[in-house]
């Protein structure tokens, strides 16, 4: 008897001592799929998905703030700011944080910060980050953005700068053109306070460094236009609208002003046919047409031809311009085509905007605003 008691006790303490040292390999198993799962989800696009799984690995496993990082980033995703900063609040809370998901974390609470408007103290988190990994190109990038959104240009032109030297291939180029954007800013400052001189100087330099941004030769144009030189002003005004061309509609009425004032126009229409001639996005057509219509209505004629199947409002001007020429046969014409729908998005983000900006108010991307719904 004493000896099948001691084989069953012996045969207990195996079996603890198993599960012991078998349940965690099952568990770790587990979290490895569970993990597995979450990428793939997150691959998809299923965010929900993602962030109840993420929520129950924060639940087993809430030791690894990694987690807690992935899942506020989702959150400001998913537009709940005000979690996401109390995630990342949460983790930097912790004494014993690594530092380098101290870093992640500041990262994402100036992120966070910025999403809401707050750019100072997002600049501040970031500030502290960049201080904690000066070498991150990440952080570094994020706090260039906030400096621009701050409008603090000399320090965003700094930040850029630093990061240029950084980074190789695309990302030097994208940290020269941000650096370009943020000499932009600068020249606009120094034109509203009146240094002139100054400003030129700038807008020359920013256009030297983006050289493919219509923001910043938007700068040059009005820089050239208040110091009263016309054959830099007109260059820089075409260069504007045809490199920011779902701007036009903002940019030609600004030229046409600043022509009107000086006696340019005729010097202005040649450029406006210049690029009439070429353009194939709706917008810039639309805009070119309305100003070149009175003068020369064949050519304005045949560019919203080229472009009403693509755009109500090539479309709608292209009837018009007909009705007005008497020609009530090809406005009838024009009036019955279907067109396709068409609006503004972020191309670096894909969100929806509602007027045109040289800048997405939601990512912060310069140049980055497209005609949606349109073939090229």
């Amino acid at each position: 008897m004493s000896f099948v008691l001691i084989a069953l006790v012996c045969l207990a303490i195996g079996f603890g001592v198993g599960w012991w040292y078998v349940n965690p390999r099952r568990l770790d198993r587990d979290n490895v799929a569970r993990r597995n799962r979450v990428l793939y989800e997150l691959a998809e696009g299923d965010r929900e998905n993602v962030a109840q799984e993420l929520e129950q690995i924060c639940e087993s496993e809430p030791g690894d703030p990694t987690v807690f990082l992935a899942l506020a980033a989702l959150d400001r995703r998913r537009g709940r700011i005000e979690r996401a900063k109390a995630v990342h609040r949460t983790v930097l809370a912790s004494a014993d944080l690594p530092s380098e998901q101290r870093v992640a974390a500041l990262v994402g609470l100036g992120r966070d910060l910025l999403a809401q408007g707050n750019e100072r103290a997002a600049v501040g988190a970031l500030v502290r980050a960049v201080s904690l990994a000066p070498r991150s190109v990440a952080t570094l990038e994020t706090l260039a953005r906030a400096l621009e959104r701050a409008g603090a240009w000399e320090r965003a032109a700094a930040a850029w700068e630093r990061l240029e030297k950084q980074v190789e291939g695309r990302r030097a180029q994208d940290a020269r053109a941000g650096r370009g954007h943020s000499v932009a800013g600068q020249a606009a400052e120094a034109l509203e306070d009146g240094e002139e001189r100054k400003a030129r100087k700038l807008a020359e330099r920013a256009v030297d460094l983006a050289p493919d941004s219509g923001h910043c030769w938007a700068v040059r144009a009005r820089v050239e236009s208040a110091l009263g030189d016309p054959i830099e002003a007109l260059e820089s005004w075409q260069r504007a609208w045809e490199l920011s061309p779902v701007g036009a509609r903002v940019l030609v009425p600004e030229a046409w002003d600043w022509a009107s004032e000086n006696r340019r126009q005729g010097d202005l229409m040649e450029r406006m046919l210049s690029s009439l001639r070429i353009a194939r996005e709706a917008q810039l057509v639309v805009a070119l047409a309305e100003r070149v219509a009175r003068q020369h209505p064949e050519q304005a004629a045949g560019a919203l031809e080229r472009v009403a199947d693509r755009s109500p409002s090539a479309q709608l001007s292209l009837v018009r311009l007909r009705l007005a020429r008497g020609q009530r046969e090809a406005a009838r014409e024009a009036a019955m085509r279907p067109p396709k729908s068409s609006g503004l998005l972020c191309m670096r983000c894909g969100t929806q905007m509602e007027r045109f900006a040289f800048r997405c108010g939601s990512c912060g991307a310069w140049d980055s605003a497209a005609a949606a719904g349109v073939e090229a």
